[in-house]
């Protein structure tokens, strides 16, 4: 496996704990942790009453990398995680904890620190590894954690990026309903994910239920810029067959981006993204599954 640079800023977006029954809690209560390159940064894990945990973060076969381990807590109802970035991809020590057990059951050896990009946080809990929560560890160039950089690989939106999408997104919470095969109440995993000319990188998953055909979730794309790509992906169900996988571009206004009206969707597909006027209504979302 090719090695990977070693650079820039190391980010974690989390969003809310899981439960896991009425007196075990398994889930990330830290929204965003910043590490510097080559420096260390608090995972804090909320973990009442379980005798351990499992941390996954990224995946080799996605990312090209990935680390596992198992985490005993002190039974104090938080864990407090450090995750070594200098120590990441070399055989090192890249996750440890004052006061509880870390085993690492694995890592990818890169002969380097992961390379900038987004990654996946995951905690899992309990003899079937049930999913608790997502996040996203996110490994940043700009050297400045919530630096979009200088946006120069970003270019002006024209008409025919808003032909060549399947999707149009505003830089805020948005509403995004995609069409699936499926029956509803069937619940899958929606996840959007920054593109190689992204302004930062990121990855945002939510849980979604199929009601009329549609997958819908709300996704916060606060982080984007305008010019910005990404890729909108719906897996996670075995009935789904292979993912549904979507391009999405980043505007000014879904209704009236730059260059025309589109009334919320890009030319010839139906899906459809609508702006909140709440912020907040993303920011209680849950991550289930």
């Amino acid at each position: 496996m090719a090695a990977l640079a070693a650079v820039g800023v190391v980010a974690l977006t989390v969003a809310g704990a899981g439960t896991v029954a009425a007196d075990e809690r398994v889930g990330l209560n830290e929204s965003t942790v910043a590490v510097n390159d080559g420096g260390t940064g608090a995972i804090v894990v909320e973990s009442d009453g379980v005798e351990s945990f499992e941390v996954v973060i990224g995946d080799e076969e996605e990312s090209g990398y990935e680390l596992r381990a198992t985490v005993t807590p002190d039974g104090g109802g938080e864990t407090a995680l450090t995750y070594d970035h200098g120590e990441a991809g070399v055989g090192g020590d890249p996750l440890t904890a004052d006061g509880a057990e870390v085993e690492i059951d694995g890592e990818t050896d890169l002969g380097e620190s992961p390379a900038p990009g987004a990654y996946d946080v995951k905690l899992f809990v309990g003899d079937e590894s049930e999913l608790t929560d997502v996040g996203t560890l996110t490994i940043d160039t700009s050297g400045e954690s919530g630096d979009h950089g200088d946006g120069s690989a970003v270019e002006a939106v024209s008409g025919a990026d808003v032909e060549d999408a399947d999707l149009l997104v505003e830089p805020r919470a948005t509403v995004v309903a995609v069409p699936v095969e499926l029956d509803d109440g069937a619940t899958v995993e929606m996840r959007l994910r920054s593109a190689g000319n992204a302004s930062t990188n990121f990855i945002k998953t939510r849980e979604a239920t199929v009601t009329d055909g549609e997958a819908t979730a709300t996704i916060n794309a606060s982080v984007a810029e305008v010019g910005d790509r990404a890729t909108l992906t719906v897996r996670g169900n075995e009935d789904l067959g292979e993912s549904v996988t979507q391009d999405v571009l980043v505007v000014d206004d879904v209704d009236s981006p730059e260059t025309g009206d589109t009334g919320g969707e890009a030319p010839g597909f139906g899906f459809v993204a609508a702006a909140l006027g709440l912020l907040g209504a993303a920011l209680v979302a849950r991550v289930r599954g």
